[in-house]
């Protein structure tokens, strides 16, 4: 608001300064060789009084208000109207006015019809044209100004969109990376399991929960996007199984889940991958520090809580792009009803994710 006021007041003074220039250079030729300069001087300052009320009225309303609506009839119009009001204006001024108000002394003012006629349609003239350059540069410079507005948000659309498209290129390619290396190790875990079955009983329970896990994420998921909540659930089911006989069971891993509703959908290998990235870096061995887990679920909300030691020395190889995944992907499916907060401390990890409202997730129908 300052700013505007401030171009206004600026405005003025520039146009005030023109005015008194222009009118202090006619006024000095016309009482040069006057006999009475006072008086010259005084029905300049009229005349371009008249001027300006002709310049503005032409510029800042006439032109605006008809001409660039193309109402060009009611322009030409007004515009004969300002003609004559000008010559009556002019009339009543220099020939009516003046003798009164200056007295004995402005009798040489007295003009003759043919005088008065062609100064003032002169005075006319001027005010028209020099307002209409002044309408026509103004409303140049505005429209190169439109287009350059037009431009910038063309161009910050199109960057949005490049953006976008590029984290849906970007997630799709996370995807069929997250595909391709499981699809290889699905095919051969089946010939593995044969192998093991009769010899190593518990490798080949691992294989099965891996089998599970991998047939899950190749599974294509349904038309909404979702896959039930209970399918997530199983699946953290296998993947401590495999984590606990990794280690012998000398893991400290403690998974509580409450769900309230069996039927509830959820963005796919969204659980997991969070539940994954507490593996790769947590420290399992500590019993005073196990790894938490906890689900809560029921139809208005889903709540997921891990909590794990952080893990010093060498870690198992991450690129990291498990965790930005799931947050880019829940930011795109549950805009404005998720949170997920990370308290990263220096010797703990926690994450915690809250989905909310019904619209939050899908409910399949039994």
């Amino acid at each position: 608001m300052k700013k505007k006021t401030t171009g206004i007041r600026y405005k003025f003074w520039i146009h005030l300064m023109v005015w008194v220039l222009y009118g202090s250079e006619c006024t000095y030729v016309y009482t040069v060789t006057a006999g009475h300069p006072e008086i010259v001087l005084i029905e300049n300052v009229q005349i371009f009084l008249i001027c300006a009320v002709l310049f503005y009225s032409n510029s800042d309303f006439l032109l605006p208000a008809f001409f660039e609506r193309k109402k060009y009839f009611s322009y030409i119009g007004l515009l004969l109207l300002s003609f004559v009001l000008n010559n009556v204006v002019h009339y009543l001024v220099l020939t009516v006015a003046n003798p009164h108000w200056l007295g004995p002394n402005a009798n040489y003012a007295y003009y003759t019809p043919y005088e008065l006629g062609v100064g003032a349609t002169w005075w006319w003239f001027q005010s028209i044209l020099l307002s209409f350059g002044y309408w026509f540069a103004r409303l140049s410079i505005k429209r190169k100004e439109e287009v350059q507005i037009i431009r910038t948000e063309m161009t910050k659309k199109e960057m949005a969109q490049l953006k976008l498209a590029q984290e849906k290129l970007e997630l799709e390619n996370e995807v069929l990376r997250t595909q391709i290396n499981p699809h290889f190790l699905f095919n051969t875990l089946g010939y593995f399991y044969n192998k093991v079955e009769d010899t190593h009983p518990e490798v080949a329970e691992g294989i099965v929960a891996l089998t599970h896990i991998m047939r899950s994420s190749l599974r294509k998921v349904d038309t909404d996007g979702f896959v039930s909540l209970a399918e997530e659930v199983d699946n953290i089911d296998y993947l401590i199984s495999i984590y606990k006989m990794r280690y012998s069971n000398g893991v400290y891993i403690n998974f509580e889940k409450t769900v309230r509703c069996h039927h509830l959908r959820i963005v796919p290998h969204t659980l997991i991958t969070l539940l994954e990235n507490a593996f790769k870096h947590g420290d399992m061995h500590d019993a005073a520090h196990p790894l938490t887990v906890r689900l809560e679920a029921d139809t208005s909300h889903i709540s997921f809580f891990i909590h794990n030691k952080k893990r010093f020395g060498p870690k198992e190889i991450s690129n990291g792009i498990g965790l930005a995944y799931v947050a880019k992907h829940l930011e795109q499916v549950y805009p404005d009803r998720h949170l997920l907060h990370i308290d990263n401390k220096e010797f703990f990890y926690t994450l915690t994710l809250n989905i909310t409202g019904e619209a939050a997730m899908t409910q399949q129908e039994i």
